[in-house]
């Protein structure tokens, strides 16, 4: 006899404060504290303190999540698809200079629809009316060997398998 579980949590995180998980906590007090101990070495030692707390809010903020993504590295995918449409516009301007000493390629900028949607215009797994193709991995698929054939005995299109 098995027993039923009934829930609706799929992934249990212990809560720090409010909806900040306490991983988010330490990581943002670890960078701050950090930072706060870089600058007593320094002749910014009197600064330290509030910058302690500037570091830890803003790496709060820049840490959290939206559409399974932080805040930071949507930034970062923000700017990059900036300078791809700068260098885009102007090849020979200083954008496309920058861009290409990051080693982005602005032709990425481009979006071309015949390959992108090639998949959707060819079916390799449907080779007649009536027969189909099972493969057990993509190697046999490109390749055509092995595989297997579905045939449909009556050989009429309306009908389905037996």
């Amino acid at each position: 006899m098995a027993a039923q579980f009934k829930s609706n949590i799929r992934l249990r995180e212990e809560k720090g404060f409010g909806s900040v998980s306490m991983k988010r906590l330490i990581f943002c007090g670890v960078g701050a504290v950090l930072v706060f101990m870089l600058l007593r070495l320094t002749p910014l030692a009197s600064a330290s303190l509030p910058l302690m707390v500037v570091i830890f809010v803003l790496l709060l903020l820049l840490s959290g999540m939206r559409g399974g993504l932080p805040l930071w590295q949507r930034l970062l995918l923000g700017w990059r698809g900036r300078l791809l449409l700068l260098a885009w516009e102007q090849p020979q301007g200083g954008w496309a200079q920058f861009a290409s000493g990051l080693n982005i390629d602005p032709c990425q900028a481009r979006i071309q629809g015949e390959q992108l949607f090639a998949a959707a215009q060819q079916q390799p797994w449907a080779s007649q009316s009536g027969e189909w193709i099972l493969f057990a991995d993509l190697d046999e698929a490109e390749n055509r060997r092995g595989g297997l054939r579905l045939l449909d005995p009556g050989g009429a299109d309306d009908e389905p398998f037996a």
